[in-house]
């Protein structure tokens, strides 16, 4: 049941990555971040099994994967009345193994632990709190018909989950090391879908999620994306160029705003601007980039 793939599929990194931008078109990988596309992606259900993956590939699994369903009936007794219900509940988990954590948190009165969706470009380190394993999520329905009962049963952060990030460490003979699994969860927990995923071959180093190559490699062009509309602009930035400012700078050279650029998503209103043209600078120590808008 094991997949893996040395295969960067292009396509994916044009539709995932706002990390790595849209470089790698050659399809080489900087040696210190290893990535695998699972390709196709790995689909695992109730009937499949058991998903592992070997980060290191050293013949110790670091993160299992898996999904069950349960069903059946009882009694419970209503004052002196027994009323009888079914129930079916289908579930999705995830296990470290011996040598690995996740990245979670501990939840409720009882201190279950939880994986945390991770967001592209979360840092993932020895910051982040860690435990063995978790419910990604559960959905199914307790029924008592002969009271016209019913009770649906949905919980865990992942149901429904899309391109999240599941994080990471696990040791590799003396060393640590941190990575992801980019992952799909179902609505209704009958699946989870594998994508691909990455670790930090540097040991003790942080990896940010959703992260293909190391950034420091990358020009600012590939690490900047800037998409106008009629009265906003999107500024998408790689984590290491937080800390960077945007300037909307009129024909005339004058600066007329400035933006600090405090996450990896900004949103640049226009409201204000008289009617023209104008350049949304990007502005960052390594360099900077600009594209030109019209204000209405």
């Amino acid at each position: 049941m094991k997949k893996k793939s040395t295969q960067l599929n292009e396509s994916k990194l044009a539709r995932y990555s706002a990390v790595a931008g849209t470089v790698l078109a050659s399809g080489a990988v900087n040696a210190q971040i290893v990535y695998n596309d699972v390709n196709p992606d790995a689909v695992i259900d109730k009937n499949s099994g058991p998903y592992a993956i070997d980060f290191t590939n050293d013949a110790n699994d670091d993160v299992l994967f898996a999904v069950f369903s349960t069903a059946g009936s009882g009694t419970y007794m209503y004052g002196y009345i027994p009323i009888q219900y079914t129930y079916q509940v289908s579930y999705a988990g995830v296990a470290a193994g011996s040598n690995a954590q996740l990245v979670g948190v501990l939840t409720g009165s009882s201190s279950t632990f939880s994986p945390v969706p991770l967001n592209n470009g979360d840092v993932i380190s020895a910051a982040a709190n860690f435990g063995s394993s978790g419910l990604l999520g559960a959905e199914g329905i307790i029924n008592a018909s002969a009271i016209s009962f019913t009770y649906p049963i949905a919980m865990g952060d992942w149901l429904g989950a899309t391109d999240k990030f599941l994080g990471v460490k696990f040791a590799a003979g003396a060393n640590t090391h941190y990575g992801w699994v980019r992952l799909d969860v179902a609505a209704d927990a009958s699946a989870i879908t594998i994508k691909d995923w990455a670790y930090n071959s540097a040991a003790d180093n942080a990896i940010n999620a959703g992260q293909m190559l190391n950034l420091e490699n990358v020009s600012v062009d590939n690490k900047v994306t800037i998409k106008t509309q009629l009265d906003e602009a999107f500024v998408n930035v790689t984590p290491d160029l937080v800390g960077g400012t945007i300037a909307i700078v009129n024909m005339a050279g004058q600066e007329i705003r400035t933006i600090e650029i405090t996450d990896i998503n900004t949103n640049v209103k226009f409201d204000g601007l008289e009617t023209g043209i104008y350049m949304l600078n990007a502005r960052f120590e390594s360099g900077s980039i600009s594209k030109k808008f019209y204000a209405r």
